[in-house]
């Protein structure tokens, strides 16, 4: 069947090319995401600071909790990406070991860069000569690297969580960046911690294993170096991974669609080739033959686009911050022939559905006459489409129960869920609607758009189907994540009643002598410092990423908190989230378990719980002098310092300092809230870019297809007085109440979403307002209205350049 299929697609090309276009998109998208993931996943640090030693010693980074007992017990673990300071005794039993050096990282500020502070020591764990000057003798001198510009005897201003201080500068030498400064020194800046203890010779690794930590030699030494890139390559991976998700639903959309489509117009060909002795089988690999020869050039054509546009894909997110600027695709045979393969793949299961249906055509179709669809609602189309209608259902019932940023997550869900269960029901729905959008408008061209709509049902579903998704998934999408990010901005800005704070500008943050310059300020009452990091809590099965607040004494007159939070001054204490009391049972009085964002553990006893509220879901408030255990007391600064009292501006930017901004709380949520809505505005255009481009191709894919196979209906229109404008009337008239009806049926979705997010939200705000960026929205919709016209009207402009007996003398 093969060769009769190579036959049937020179015939049917242009029906099939949109199929074509889809899946070399797909493929070239599958390329461009799989190089890109080849490249974080595969790439390759050489130690750099390490690389003059042979074994490192360092801290595992990971949280390992044991569950359940006896044969049923299992490990689950997360990477936490820090790792926590080693214990004192084991650095003073490694550092007695033959070749052990001492390695310990402060993070500061040289004026307007960051730079990171080492013990002078830390030169012989990497090449690095002295260029010029002599090293570091006493306390506020130091060496820096050739790549800083200086030169000795320049001086240094430099700014620590802990203090500011002058440096001089008395070498320079080659090497990785750095600041090297007397071993002494670095030991009171880092409050004693210790990073890493490195040894010339890998000698000493059961002295490592013993002391329960853990040996990195070869390229794994890198591990034990800062990875800047880290957290921004894992947000590219989960962005790329959503690009390929979609890309591989709507191919399957696409092919599935217009394969069911195109064999519904072929039905009589079907029957002929029954009729002629063709078993269903074989008429089930006519169907598949064709899809599988569309599928190999497809595969061929989105690979070699694939990798010419993956260098500009990995350009175009780091200039949008999507990716760190080392972000580097290149070339990698596997991804390119997964990819691939994958395109094929997506074929056949778009396909399969088509080609069963192909096969149980029976030989007395063929002298069917009418053109009217029947059975245009299939029996999996009813399954399927009961379930997700139940799921949906289901899914709100048990929304109205679930409290908090779950609920508002079952709404999103069951408005997808409801978006699928209508189209597939489309074809049902559809001349229910037609009658009910076309009834009240007089008119012959109206009458005969409603009846082409009504006669070719399965026609009508197929243009409807694209419309509705796009427009549906951009309402529900944009308008719901638009709703619930203004809501939880809301909801964070309602509970500041500080007048006024300072926020941090650099990685240090704002110094611990500054907080305390700020509290003597004049009409200041309280200054209260806060830090935002992460945490890890075990829940039933697996270890938790939260999120760790640790906040200063004094809080509950800075934030809108209940009066039991002023115990948390006292050390092993914690407040925690109304999600976490309820989902982990948790009441005040018991002892939990967490890790803080380098593994430290705490068992903190819980001395209140917080109200709901939509910002705080996975949340814990800890005494902020517990942030001092990932980086040491003088080397965290705060994040932010919030003022209670009416103090003058101008004395409060003078103890500041250059490390912190005054702003008022309105200002400083408006700038957070500025900057993540470009980066959420980003990721939604990006995706919400290629639903449109799929769109595009399935509408206009469907109704070329249909256009064309209505050259008699055209020529019937003609021979019967008919002129060609009012032929192209009646067909705008019957894709523009097509489209309408695609248009609707989202907006219904889309309010009743709306409606469930408004009422999860009104249990979490004070005011709950819907907020959807309708410009965006009106764009997309027009788009689809534009392509549907475009894809209607000229290819049967096309048709009308024939004489009405020449089509109607056209073979099917």
């Amino acid at each position: 069947m093969l060769g009769l299929a190579v036959q049937t697609l020179r015939a049917r090309w242009a029906g099939l090319a949109g199929v074509l276009v889809a899946l070399a998109l797909g493929v070239c998208l599958l390329t461009v995401t799989g190089l890109a993931i080849a490249a974080t996943i595969g790439r390759h640090r050489a130690p750099v600071w390490f690389s003059g030693a042979a074994l490192v010693a360092v801290p595992p980074d990971t949280v390992t909790v044991r569950f359940g007992s006896g044969d049923g017990a299992f490990d689950a673990t997360n990477t936490a990406g820090e790792r926590p300071p080693i214990p004192a005794e084991a650095v003073t039993r490694l550092s007695a070991l033959p070749g052990a050096v001492v390695d310990r990282r402060i993070p500061v500020m040289i004026g307007d860069s960051p730079a990171d502070v080492h013990p002078w020591a830390s030169t012989t764990l990497h090449p690095a000569s002295l260029t010029a000057g002599r090293p570091p003798a006493a306390e506020g001198e130091a060496v820096v690297t050739v790549a800083s510009g200086q030169q000795v005897g320049d001086l240094l201003e430099v700014r620590t969580a802990g203090a500011t201080a002058t440096w001089k500068v008395t070498g320079v030498v080659t090497g990785p960046a750095a600041v090297y400064v007397t071993d002494a020194s670095a030991v009171a800046l880092a409050g004693g911690r210790v990073d890493a203890v490195a040894f010339r010779d890998g000698g000493a690794a059961e002295a490592v294993r013993r002391s329960g930590l853990e040996s990195l030699t070869g390229d794994r030494r890198a591990l034990a170096e800062p990875d800047p890139d880290r957290d921004a390559l894992t947000d590219t991976i989960a962005l790329l991974g959503t690009f390929s998700g979609l890309a591989v639903l709507v191919s399957i959309f696409v092919v599935a669609g217009t394969f069911a489509f195109a064999v519904s117009q072929r039905r009589r060909e079907m029957a002929l080739l029954r009729a002629a002795g063709a078993t269903p089988r074989q008429v089930r690999r006519l169907v598949l033959g064709e899809a599988a020869i569309v599928a190999v050039v497809a595969a061929a054509a989105g690979s070699a686009l694939g990798i010419v546009a993956a260098p500009w894909c990995g350009g175009w997110l780091i200039g949008h911050g999507l990716a760190p600027a080392g972000f580097d695709v290149a070339f990698n045979g596997w991804a390119v022939l997964c990819s691939a393969g994958a395109g094929l793949v997506i074929a056949m299961i778009g396909t399969w559905a088509a080609a069963r249906r192909a096969g149980k055509v029976r030989p007395i179709e063929a002298l069917r006459e009418a053109a009217l669809d029947r059975r245009v609602m299939t029996v999996p189309r009813w399954i399927f489409g009961l379930l997700l209608t139940g799921g949906a259902i289901a899914t709100v019932a048990a929304g109205g129960s679930v409290a908090g940023e779950d609920g508002i997550a079952l709404t999103f869900f069951s408005s997808y869920l409801a978006l699928i269960a209508v189209v597939l029901f489309a074809p049902l729905l559809a001349p229910l609607l037609i009658r009910a959008l076309t009834g009240p408008i007089p008119g012959v061209t109206v009458q005969i758009a409603r009846s082409n709509a009504l006669t070719a049902v399965r026609r009508t579903a197929s243009t409807v189907a694209p419309v509705l998704l796009t427009v549906g998934l951009a309402a529900t999408l944009l308008s719901a994540t638009t709703t619930a990010q203004r809501a939880e901005q809301s909801a964070a800005r309602t509970r500041i009643t500080a007048s006024s704070l300072v926020s941090a500008i650099d990685p240090v943050g704002v110094p611990v002598p500054a907080v305390d310059t700020l509290s003597r300020v004049p009409g200041v009452t309280a200054a209260v410092p806060v830090r935002s990091r992460s945490a890890f809590m075990p829940t039933g099965d697996s270890v938790e990423l939260i999120t760790a607040e640790y906040v200063g004494a004094g809080i509950e007159q800075v934030w809108q908190l209940p009066p039991e939070v002023r115990d948390l001054r006292t050390p092993g204490t914690v407040v925690i989230s109304a999600d976490l009391a309820r989902a982990r049972n948790w009441h005040v009085g018991d002892e939990i378990q967490l890790w803080q964002a380098d593994t430290t553990p705490l068992r903190p006893r819980v001395v209140a719980v917080l109200p709901p509220a939509l910002d705080l879901g996975l949340t814990v408030l800890l005494p902020y002098p517990s942030a001092a255990s990932p980086a040491g007391p003088s080397a965290v600064g705060a994040d932010a310092v919030y003022l209670a009292g009416a103090g003058d501006p101008g004395l409060i930017a003078a103890a500041a300092g250059p490390a912190g901004q005054v702003a008022t709380p309105d200002a400083y949520f408006a700038g957070q809230a500025a900057e993540a809505n470009r980066m959420n505005n980003l990721a939604m255009v990006a995706l919400l870019g290629l639903t449109l481009l799929y769109t595009a191709i399935a509408i206009a894919n469907t109704l070329v297809m249909s256009t064309a196979d209505r050259a008699r209906d055209i020529a019937v229109l003609r021979l019967g007085g008919a002129t060609p404008r009012q032929v192209l009337t009646v067909i705008a008239a019957e894709t523009g109440t097509v489209v309408t009806l695609g248009v609707l049926l989202a907006a219904a979705v889309t309010a009743a979403m709306l409606a469930g997010l408004r009422s999860r939200l009104a249990e979490l705000v004070t005011t709950a307002e819907i907020a959807a960026p309708w410009a965006v929205i009106a764009a997309v919709t027009g788009v689809c209205v534009l392509v549907a016209f475009a894809a209607s009207l000229i290819p049967a402009a096309l048709l009308l350049r024939t004489p009405p007996t020449a089509l109607a003398a056209l073979r099917e």
